[in-house]
């Protein structure tokens, strides 16, 4: 597998995750777009979240980390610097 079809899986799967959480959020979610800010995402949203990506990518998220998923780029950025596998 190369790089860009990891960073894509990964993509895909949080935006499979967040319409999941909240079904109202549209089909084509923007990479740069904010959690709060651009899309509406509450603090129980972002930790339903953060407790699906670690399930899925064998991750544990320190609490001092929870401020750095601000949108799919920083969270994909996130995985990928910190992903064991």
């Amino acid at each position: 597998m190369t790089a860009t079809t990891i960073t894509d899986d990964i993509l895909d799967f949080l935006k499979r995750e967040l319409r999941a959480i909240r079904p109202s959020l549209p089909v084509e979610l923007p990479a740069a777009a904010r959690y709060t800010a651009d899309l509406n995402l509450d603090s129980l949203d972002l930790v339903e979240l953060v407790a699906r990506i670690e399930q899925r990518c064998g991750l544990k998220v320190p609490d001092a980390d929870l401020q750095q998923f601000v949108s799919l780029d920083a969270t994909l950025q996130y995985i990928v610097a910190h992903n064991p596998r």
